[in-house]
């Protein structure tokens, strides 16, 4: 397959620093990889935990050999990678106790012969673009999506939801990836790999109108770094109070 990609990551309007990271990696052989993470707000080094999770994914991602693995084994082998990633930051928190607190999120898609394959820890999300409309392939680990759905119908009807969610009660996170966090790990399978993705932080995508998102992403017209800083922008309008990565991946 063939690549196009474009990424861009803003401090945005309110914070101090940057914990966003992300990357994309292809190889001669036909894979490729792109990786979003957003270290934990208000933790203490995330930016650490965002970066050591991107570099050590796509280190994994170069090393590996993918020729021979079938669908099992490269879901496996993704796994694998997290559950290696944690070993770093646990490794690296133990001489830094500083750090132990430190999370971050990780969504990432893997092309190969065999299909795509996500991956998802937290509420970065992956997205793709069906029929003109954006399509979410990843659901967000918070504390609304592990509540029951019967559950979730009564608060809605309760008003409460509506009031909670005012104070971002209901997007608390069940589940980073970190020294001292709950990991739970979700992978997802693309059987149609052509077409456009997008990942993103949720400094984005909690401050943008999918309609809008989606027509950008289909505008043949506009280049992939275009879209990515009109995106972002578009997000910032919406005064979103993150830092803001994106990264839009074209692969046919």
């Amino acid at each position: 397959m063939k690549f196009k990609s474009a990424m861009l990551s803003d401090i945005g309007n309110y914070r101090k620093t940057n914990q966003d990271y992300l990357d994309f990696s292809t190889k001669k052989t036909g894979e490729a990889l792109g990786v979003v993470c957003d270290g934990m707000g208000g933790h203490a080094y995330g930016e650490v935990a965002s970066k050591l999770a991107v570099e050590k994914f796509i280190e994994y991602f170069n090393e590996n050999d993918f020729s021979k693995l079938n669908q099992k084994e490269i879901n496996r082998w993704l796994r694998s990678c997290v559950n290696n990633i944690l070993t770093e930051m646990v490794e690296y928190s133990n001489d830094r106790f500083e750090t132990k607190d430190m999370g971050t999120t990780l969504t990432a898609i893997l092309f190969t012969k065999e299909g795509g394959f996500v991956i998802n820890v937290g509420d970065s999300r992956t997205y793709k673009l069906v029929n003109d409309s954006l399509f979410q392939i990843t659901e967000d680990q918070n504390l609304w999506n592990s509540t029951p759905e019967a559950e979730r119908r009564d608060i809605q009807m309760s008003g409460i939801y509506e009031k909670a969610n005012d104070v971002t009660f209901w997007k608390v996170l069940t589940s980073a990836l970190g020294p001292q966090k709950t990991l739970r790990i979700d992978t997802y399978f693309v059987e149609n790999q052509e077409g456009i993705y997008m990942l993103t932080t949720d400094g984005v995508h909690d401050y943008i109108d999918q309609e809008i998102v989606a027509s950008t992403l289909a505008n043949k017209k506009v280049k992939l770094k275009d879209k990515a800083s009109l995106i972002i922008e578009d997000a910032k309008d919406n005064i979103s109070t993150d830092n803001l990565s994106i990264l839009i991946i074209e692969a046919e």
